[in-house]
């Protein structure tokens, strides 16, 4: 079977799980994760998301996106509006989205009606840099349900890039769940890679990313929010477990259609959770082995996360 691989947790295995099912089992409301990634020998990156909610228990913001909801009890569109000034470099950002639902409260659609990106640099008074770009009425994300289904089987999106403000290329994940879990999910994702001219130019292609999933009896602190919701705040393509996952094996590979992809669990990465007092998870981290000699352009890396309630 063709292909590198590898463990690959930035893109595609992470799906941000965690949940409170009901009142009586998690009582007490997340508010923060915070995510620690490292690759290879690059300084760690430390992500935070910070959960604001509403007299209903809804959740109204994360970080800088504040979210509304319609008559349905459902969001129907969410705002950010961000403008800052450092060291003569003015930034202005804001961006609003919407949010459309199926006849059984599925969402369906998301749309960018507006999307505005500002950026110029003043230097002695001078406006020496001036970028600014504006998209409308764009098909953000799709979701396709199997009858009946609560979570989506398919979703189709486009992700846009937070520094220029420009919108990508389609892409789409699939899955495969078991109950209220993730089993199986398929990427398709476009990556840039450099060009055999040795002239240091780029040029995009596609790659499948299978990921294949195991799981603990800890109820995952995101989960409540994703279920509450409807989508995942985090990440729109992503579904979200209801428990946490203490194992996962992935797999990538550069041809658009292949074969049956089985998970080798020889290969895995064992997840480690730690619980609270209470015993709801307060951390759950994993490191990726490196003693695979058989694979080819292997990524290691360690991942953290820390989980904050009320």
């Amino acid at each position: 079977m063709r292909g590198i691989i590898f463990l690959v947790f930035l893109c595609c295995i992470f799906s941000y799980s965690c949940q409170k099912d009901n009142a009586d089992e998690y009582d007490k409301r997340l508010l923060s994760i915070t995510r620690v990634a490292r690759v290879a020998d690059f300084r760690p990156l430390e992500t935070n998301y910070m959960f604001e909610y509403d007299a209903q228990g809804r959740i109204i913001k994360v970080n800088d996106q504040l979210y509304h909801y319609g008559k349905n009890g459902k969001v129907d569109y969410s705002r950010i509006d961000i403008r800052s000034q450092n060291n003569g470099v003015i930034r202005e950002k804001i961006i609003r989205l919407s949010y459309h639902w199926d006849e059984q409260n599925r969402l369906k659609n998301i749309l960018v009606d507006s999307l505005y990106h500002k950026l110029f640099y003043i230097s002695e008074g001078i406006n020496v840099i001036h970028k600014e770009s504006i998209v409308k009425n764009v098909l953000l994300s799709s979701f396709f349900y199997s009858s009946g289904a609560v979570a989506p089987t398919k979703i189709t999106y486009r992700e846009w890039n937070e520094s220029d403000g420009k919108i990508g290329m389609d892409e789409e994940v699939t899955y495969i769940l078991e109950g209220e879990n993730i089993a199986k999910s398929k990427l398709y994702k476009h990556l840039m890679r450099p060009l055999t001219n040795n002239n240091g130019d780029l040029s995009y292609s596609g790659s499948n990313f299978y990921s294949f999933y195991r799981y603990s009896n800890s109820l995952n602190p995101f989960y409540s929010i994703y279920k509450q919701m409807g989508f995942n705040p985090i990440s729109i393509h992503k579904v979200v477990s209801k428990n946490l996952e203490n194992a996962f094996f992935a797999a990538v590979f550069e041809e658009k259609e292949i074969g049956n992809v089985r998970a080798d669990w020889s290969k895995k990465t064992d997840v480690q959770i730690t619980l609270g007092p209470e015993g709801r998870p307060r951390t759950m981290s994993y490191v990726v082995k490196r003693d695979i000699s058989d694979v080819k352009d292997f990524i290691p890396s360690e991942v953290l996360l820390n989980y904050v309630y009320e």
